[in-house]
């Protein structure tokens, strides 16, 4: 890698870091100015601040843990060709989480809100600004050294396929890589593709030369009139870096990892991002989530019990069975139907209206007065943030089936087993129960193979949309 290209990349760490940590100084110093906004008056005591040298320890700490939950999410990966757009959604979603981990530790921790809610959005405000700004300057600087040619990669491609398109078409638009062109078994003009063939595989050597490579990318498994060796050891001789598009990309195309076994790298197909560092990060948002909306919620837990004991005969609260891999266990809901509505569903089996093991049918006879509302609304549902504080679900994954119903899978459909059900899901909130199941399980699919924390939250802003236009069940 150049060296200019590779400081640069570096330097983005410490640019965030003095970001933050200007953010914490700029929401100190403006927060006694009480009219900040015209025609806008904010109460300030100064007891509501912390000493200086408290504060600017506080936010050290803050900032540093911020960086790492940076670079565990990729934001200083050395060879990123994401667009900046992408990178800016993921620093507000980042931060954004950072201040909920804020807010649980004086929550849950201090056993006390933070200091100042002004203060802490202020903090936020500048924090996503401040770094954004950074990473603008530094982009910005690269962006002119480029147009003189100074720092950019030269890219040559050997082979040509559908991959090698892909994978040009990404770094075309971004400008720290200049793509000559693509070598290929016989040079001919191409009918298909974008990427242009400037000579043959036996030609390497004076077209590496020609151009001034700086790396390498196979795309083709082998070729006839070199082998696989002799390019590596090209690529060696000549400090060249080399790249390999692997066979195994037409069987999966996302979720891919090289591992060692030994001294021996293997290709690891891994059926989910949520493994290792994500499953931690989506537990401890589950916690903390869960936690902060059943205390929010305690009106409903009070109001709502008392209604359906006013509406129906029976207990508030319903245990549904629900099965995930070879384990059954309980969901809570609010209930919402007659007693003895599951001994009744045999009766109304010929009525289903739903293709595939779900059972739904439109006015369904067990359904309460109050449990329409409570259905339309979702609010029978709240109780399964229990199930997710005690970790039987998650707040977003697939639809939690019942024991009957996972007996009628199909064998691909237990690929949803990969990771925990929901309370919402894709499913949930991209047509509600109107879904046929087949449609269903290609958006759980879609989920477990391209989860991320900013997919979660924007499944969560849906959802929340959705209940409040009461398009429930």
């Amino acid at each position: 890698m150049k060296r200019s290209k590779l400081f640069f990349e570096i330097l983005r760490l410490p640019v965030d870091f003095l970001a933050t940590v200007a953010a914490f100084l700029v929401a100190y110093r403006i927060r006694p100015i009480t009219d900040l906004i015209p025609g806008v008056q904010f109460h300030f005591f100064p007891e509501q601040l912390p000493p200086f040298d408290e504060f600017f320890k506080f936010s050290i700490a803050a900032t540093i843990f911020l960086i790492i939950l940076l670079i565990f999410n990729g934001l200083y990966s050395i060879k990123s060709v994401e667009r900046f757009g992408k990178t800016f959604l993921r620093i507000v979603f980042l931060v954004s989480a950072w201040l909920m981990f804020i807010i649980a530790y004086y929550f849950l921790v201090v056993h006390e809100l933070f200091f100042s809610r002004i203060a802490l959005a202020h903090i936020w405000l500048f924090a996503i600004v401040f770094i954004t700004l950074g990473r603008v300057v530094i982009l910005f600087i690269q962006e002119a050294m480029y147009r003189f040619g100074i720092g950019q990669t030269r890219v040559l491609f050997v082979g040509v396929n559908t991959f090698a398109d892909r994978c040009y078409s990404v770094l075309a638009q971004d400008k720290k890589y200049h793509v000559i062109g693509a070598l290929a078994d016989e040079h001919h003009s191409r009918k298909k593709g974008t990427l242009k063939i400037v000579g043959t595989v036996d030609q390497m050597e004076p077209i590496v030369h020609k151009y001034k490579v700086d790396e390498i990318i196979q795309a083709e498994p082998t070729f006839e009139s070199v082998s696989n060796a002799d390019i590596l050891s090209f690529c060696r001789s000549h400090q060249i870096y080399y790249y390999f598009i692997p066979e195994v990309l037409r069987l999966q195309s996302v979720n891919i990892e090289m591992e060692m076994i030994d001294d021996v790298p293997v290709i690891s197909l891994k059926q989910t991002p949520l493994e290792g560092w994500g499953h931690v990060y989506k537990r401890l948002f589950d916690i903390i989530f869960s936690l902060i909306l059943i205390q929010i919620l305690i009106p409903i837990w009070i109001i709502v019990p008392i209604l359906i004991k006013l509406d129906s005969h029976g207990p508030a609260f319903y245990r549904s069975k629900r099965k995930h891999k070879d384990r059954v266990f309980d969901i809570f809901k609010f209930r919402s139907m007659i007693i003895n509505a599951d001994a009744k569903k045999a009766e109304l089996l010929h009525q289903n209206e739903r293709e595939g093991p779900l059972f739904k049918i439109k006015d369904d006879p067990r359904v309460t007065k109050l449990g329409r509302f409570l259905r339309k609304t979702s609010i029978d549902e709240l109780p399964q943030l229990f199930n997710v504080l005690l970790g039987t679900i998650s707040v977003v994954g697939p639809r939690p089936h019942l024991p009957e119903e996972v007996a009628q899978y199909k064998k691909d459909y237990h690929k949803v087993f990969t990771i925990k059900p929901g309370l919402s899901g894709l499913a949930q909130t991209s047509g509600r129960s109107n879904l046929d199941f087949e449609d269903e399980v290609k958006l759980d699919f879609y989920y477990i193979e391209n989860w991320s924390m900013w997919l979660d939250l924007k499944i969560i802003l849906k959802s929340i949309l959705v209940v409040f236009r009461a398009d429930g069940h």
